[in-house]
């Protein structure tokens, strides 16, 4: 992102986004104003504006920093591929600064189209990499040819935000297995 950029130019776009990622943990999305965001880095508002265009896309880019999906793995098996992807999301989920501000930014996406599409855009960018490897899995007869993709993405993925957010169950590498397992059971090919 900061590629080709001033180098006077790049140290205030850093010093906005860290910023922006304190507010963020500490007031919430609606405390990440631009003005806080400049009075808290030292950066003029005006210097923040020349990089973003509002509020929504300075948090997006201050999410963006925080949680950078993975690559699609190719271990050669499905389970393989999702052990990795599931148990990375599980550790994210448990350790990230991010999974502290998701309820906010779910909260936000019901309330403002700006940030309904920056959450959109943020969903659509963690679930690519386990759409690509459940697609290599029908091409490769691992997963039924009919089988319902995004169902399958929603199975791997909603228990684990459901113990993150609402029932704070444990939340580690060994439930995300059995989570794969149960969706894999049900899903391979026969």
């Amino acid at each position: 992102m900061t590629a080709g950029l001033h180098p006077r130019v790049a140290r205030s776009r850093a010093r906005a986004l860290t910023a922006a990622l304190e507010l963020l943990v500490e007031r919430g999305i609606a405390g990440t104003t631009i003005e806080a965001v400049a009075d808290r880095s030292g950066v003029a508002k005006t210097t923040i504006y020349r990089q973003w265009p509002g509020q929504a896309a300075l948090v997006q880019d201050a999410f963006d920093s925080l949680l950078q999906p993975p690559d699609a793995p190719d271990t050669g098996s499905v389970r393989g591929d999702l052990l990795l992807l599931v148990g990375g999301l599980a550790d994210a989920l448990s350790s990230s600064p991010a999974a502290r501000l998701m309820p906010a930014l779910i909260d936000a996406a019901e309330r403002d189209a700006d940030f309904a599409e920056l959450h959109r855009r943020q969903a659509a960018r963690r679930h690519a990499p386990v759409l690509r490897v459940l697609e290599r899995a029908v091409r490769r007869g691992e997963l039924a040819k009919d089988a319902d993709l995004g169902l399958l993405l929603d199975l791997l993925s909603g228990p684990l935000f459901y113990r993150r957010m609402v029932s704070g169950g444990p939340l580690d590498r060994a439930y995300a297995e059995r989570v794969v397992d149960h969706v894999l059971g049900r899903a391979r090919n026969p």
